[in-house]
Order: C-alpha cells, then structure tokens, then sequence
C-alpha cells in the first residue's frame, strides 16, 4: 500500500491509501478528539460560577430608578413613532398631490 507523507503530517501519523483511520506515532488508532464528559461538565459548571460571580457585582436600580427608566424609555419611544408617523404623512400628501399617468 502507497503511504502518503505530507509536509505538515508528523512522521508517525500518516494515512494509507484505501484506510481512512489515522495511526499515532506508536502504530495504535489515534484517540478522538473531543473533550470527556466530566470535562465538558466541569468547563459548564464553571462558566456558570462565573457567571454568578458577575452577576454578584452589578449595580442593579431601585424600584423608583427602574420606574422612572420605563417613563424615559416609553416616552422615548412615543417621540420616535410620532416622528415616524409625520414623515410617513407628509410624504403620502405629497405623493398624493403628484400626477401620475395610469398605464
């Protein structure tokens, strides 16, 4: 069997024509990759620890500041649409007023 041998291949891992299994330095099937299970738990568990420890130094508002950052936000909102819907207006009326052939 032909063995193909390329320049970023390491000397041991090599593939044979016809296999498609990689061997190891040591002539054993390659493990996969891929962490274990414990692993990838750990790695979870500890991402959500940081996530906690975050969350632990926010500065979250009182209810009165929460109250009065829902007006801002909803009036906000109200100004935005209000101008949205005047230009929407003036626009219609002067496409209204424009002549169009009819075809």
């Amino acid at each position: 069997m032909q063995v193909l041998q390329h320049s970023y291949c390491p000397p041991g891992n090599q593939v044979k024509f016809g296999e498609v299994n990689q061997v190891s330095k040591n002539n054993t099937p390659a493990k996969k990759e891929g962490p274990a299970l414990k692993e990838r738990w750990d790695k979870i568990k500890e991402y959500f620890i940081g996530v906690y420890s975050e969350l632990k130094k926010v500065h979250w508002p009182s209810r009165q500041q929460l109250m009065v950052y829902t007006g801002v936000v909803l009036l906000a909102v109200v100004i935005v649409g209000s101008v949205i819907w005047l230009f929407d207006m003036g626009l219609s009326f002067l496409l209204a007023k424009l002549p169009f052939k009819s075809a």
